[in-house]
């Protein structure tokens, strides 16, 4: 059917997917946060808020994310 998106009838939850397709997915994922944390970097800077502290702020998130995911050392 012309015009159909595969996705919208064709979806599996995450624990669904093979070890490829996570990978994919969390990759797409990061992609996409990379583009975002970009955009409001362009924003603070276009709004006259320090980028220094923005910047810093959306790595420590970052950090504290992989330390959630990341084992013990």
């Amino acid at each position: 059917m012309p015009g159909r998106r595969r996705h919208k009838d064709d979806t599996k939850d995450f624990n669904e997917l093979n070890f490829g397709e996570q990978a994919r997915s969390i990759n797409a994922h990061i992609v996409v946060l990379q583009r975002s944390i970009v955009a409001h970097l362009k924003r603070a800077e276009s709004e006259g808020r320090d980028i220094v502290r923005v910047r810093n702020k959306c790595a420590n998130q970052l950090r504290r994310l992989l330390a959630r995911v990341s084992p013990p050392v």
